[in-house]
C-alpha cells in the first residue's frame, strides 16, 4: 500500500464509489491512525447506503485493524484493535486502507479495545456485533424459554450467548433459505430453527425481535409467540421511529433507544416490552473474552458465520448492486482491506 494514498469507499447518491486520496492528517492534539486489516459488513451499512438510516453514521465500524501510529503511548504501532462505535469520537470510515480517530485520550482509547492475543482476525470482527448482543442478553433471564425472531448476524450471536446463560434457544425466520444456511454449521446445528409460518401455537417466557427493520408482520408474529400473561418481547433490532404498534398509538423506537420497559396490553396478550441500545464497555469485554475461549458445545465458533469475502472494489459492486436489486446480501461478508 502507497503510504501517500489509500483507497477507500465513500457514500454517493444511489451507492458508493471506492476512491483514492491522501491519507487522512490529523487536525486535532489527540488521534490514532488505524490500518483495517478484516471489517464486517453490517445491515446498517446497507441501511446507510439506501439512505434509510436516520441516526449517526456507522458506515464501515466492525473493524479489526493495526494501529500505525498515534499522538499517545497508549496505542504503540502494530497494535490490534477493534472499534466501538458508540463512543462520539471523529473517525473516517473502516470501508478503506486507513481510518482516522481523533478525541479526547479518553473517547479515543473507549473506541479502541485492543483485541486479545490469540483470537484470530475472522473471530475478532464479530467483537461489534456481539458486544451488542451481550448487552441485549442481559434482558433475558437465565434459563428461560426464548424465541429469537430474526437469524441474521444479530440473531444468532445471541442464541450463542444465550445458550451460555443455560437458555432454551429457538430461532424463527420468515424465510428459509437462511435457516438452511445456518443447519450447515456446528455452532448452531442443534438449535431448533423453524419458520415463522409453522411455529403453530407454541408460546415462549421471552421473545427477541432481531430484525433489521420491525414492520407490521414480524411484530403481529412476535407478539403471538408470547404466553396470554407474564411474558416478555425485548426490541433488539431496528425500528423506524414512525412506526406504531398496529392498532395502537404506541411508538416502539423510542423504548428501544431510551432502554426503557412498559407493559403492553394488545389482541388478549399482556406483555412487558423491554428496550435494548447499543454496547457498554463492560459488553466489549465480555464479547472478547467469548471470542478468545473455545465454545462448551461445538468444535465451531463464530467464524463459522462467515459467507463471503471481497476486496474493496467487490465491496463497492456488491453494495451497489444491493441498492439496485434491494436484496439484502444472505450470510456475513467480510471485506480483506490487507493481507490475510
Amino acid at each position: 500500500m502507497d503510504e501517500a494514498r489509500s483507497r477507500r469507499l465513500e457514500l454517493v447518491p444511489g451507492g458508493v464509489r471506492l476512491t483514492t486520496g491522501p491519507w487522512p492528517c490529523p487536525t486535532s492534539p489527540s488521534w490514532v491512525l488505524v490500518l483495517p486489516r478484516t471489517v464486517g459488513l453490517c445491515s446498517s451499512d446497507l441501511k446507510e447506503v439506501r439512505r434509510s438510516r436516520d441516526v449517526r453514521s456507522d458506515f464501515g465500524h466492525e473493524m479489526v485493524g493495526l494501529v500505525h501510529s498515534s499522538s499517545t503511548d497508549d496505542f504503540p504501532p502494530g497494535l490490534r484493535v477493534c472499534l466501538d462505535p458508540h463512543i462520539p469520537v471523529t473517525r473516517t470510515t473502516a470501508f478503506g486502507e486507513t481510518t482516522l480517530l481523533e478525541g479526547t485520550p479518553e473517547r479515543l482509547r473507549a473506541a479502541l479495545p485492543a483485541v486479545p492475543d490469540g483470537t484470530p482476525d475472522d473471530r475478532a470482527v464479530f467483537t461489534e456485533p456481539l458486544a451488542c448482543a451481550a448487552h441485549c442478553a442481559g434482558n433475558v433471564p437465565a434459563g428461560s424459554d426464548v424465541a429469537i425472531v430474526g437469524a441474521g448476524t444479530a440473531g444468532v450471536l445471541l442464541a450463542v450467548l444465550l445458550r451460555l446463560k443455560g437458555c432454551q434457544v429457538t430461532l424463527v425466520n420468515r424465510s428459509p433459505e437462511r435457516l438452511a444456511l445456518l443447519s450447515s454449521t456446528a455452532l448452531l446445528r442443534e438449535v431448533p430453527k423453524v419458520l415463522g409460518s409453522e411455529v403453530g401455537t407454541r408460546t415462549f417466557g421471552t421473545v427477541v425481535v432481531t430484525t433489521a427493520s420491525l414492520d407490521d408482520t414480524t411484530f403481529d408474529g412476535a407478539w403471538r409467540l408470547l404466553p396470554r400473561d407474564g411474558g416478555r418481547l425485548v426490541l433488539f433490532g431496528g425500528i423506524r421511529p414512525d412506526w406504531r404498534v398496529p392498532g395502537t398509538r404506541v411508538l416502539l423506537d423510542g423504548i428501544r433507544r431510551g432502554e426503557k420497559a412498559c407493559e403492553l396490553e394488545l389482541g388478549g396478550r399482556r406483555a412487558l416490552v423491554v428496550g435494548t441500545h447499543g454496547a457498554t464497555g463492560a459488553d466489549f469485554a465480555a464479547a472478547g473474552a467469548v471470542l478468545a475461549a473455545p465454545l462448551p458445545w461445538t468444535a465451531g465458533h463464530v467464524d463459522e458465520l462467515i459467507v463471503n469475502r471481497v476486496s474493496l472494489p467487490g465491496l463497492a459492486a456488491l453494495l451497489n448492486d444491493a441498492v439496485g436489486t434491494g436484496v439484502d446480501p444472505i450470510g456475513k461478508h467480510v471485506v480483506d482491506v490487507i493481507g490475510r
